[in-house]
Parts: structure tokens; C-alpha cells; sequence
């Protein structure tokens, strides 16, 4: 099977000299129109798309506070994951907080 020439972004949608991403989401529309996602936080929504973007495409994924404390503090960082969970967004799976190592989390369709 014969690999698909990659398609560039519009200038306006990246960075990149030549509208080439290496990596990238995909999200519906009607997840972005929901209710359920139009009455989160600005901060739940952002750290619902980042998580997406580290999932790689995975139900389950980790996501390392390094990550999380590129976009927001600690205590936002938590709000807005208390967020995710209580409107059925995410699930957290794994607690690791004592081990020092990255949270697991999964995609849920509760908000639905």
C-alpha cells in the first residue's frame, strides 16, 4: 500500500513554512457543538484537546504533569481535570501521585 502525499494546512492553521505537520487531532464537530463541551471551562476544554493530542489517537493515554504545566497551574490543572471526570469527558484509571510517575487516564463517552 502506497503512502498517502501528506495535504498542508492552511496558513492560517499552523506555524509551519510549508503547512506540514508532523502531528495533529481530529475532533468532530459535533463533540465541539455539544452542550456537554460548550459548558466546560475554557481550561477543561484546552487540556480536553491537549489530552487528545498526547493520546495519539488511544482511549488510554498517560499524561505527565510536564506536559499539563506547559498550559496551566497545578490547582487549574486539577479544576479543570475534576472537570473532565465529573462531566464524563475523561476517566482516571491509574493514580500514580505517590509513584512519581505519569496518571493514566481514558476517553469517555459519558458527556454524551
Amino acid at each position: 500500500m502506497a503512502r498517502r502525499k501528506p495535504v498542508p494546512f492552511p496558513p492560517w492553521t499552523t506555524t509551519t513554512e510549508n503547512g506540514i505537520e508532523k502531528k495533529y487531532i481530529r475532533v468532530g464537530i459535533t463533540l465541539l457543538q455539544s452542550e456537554s463541551f460548550l459548558k466546560l471551562s475554557d481550561k477543561a476544554k484546552t487540556l480536553y484537546l491537549y489530552m487528545l493530542f498526547e493520546s495519539g489517537g488511544h482511549m488510554e493515554f498517560k499524561f505527565p504533569w510536564a506536559k499539563a504545566k506547559q498550559i496551566c497551574s497545578k490547582e487549574s490543572f486539577q479544576r479543570a481535570k475534576a472537570e473532565l471526570i465529573a462531566e464524563g469527558f475523561i476517566v482516571e484509571k491509574q493514580n500514580n501521585a505517590n509513584r512519581r510517575k505519569a496518571n493514566v487516564y481514558a476517553f469517555s463517552t459519558g458527556w454524551k
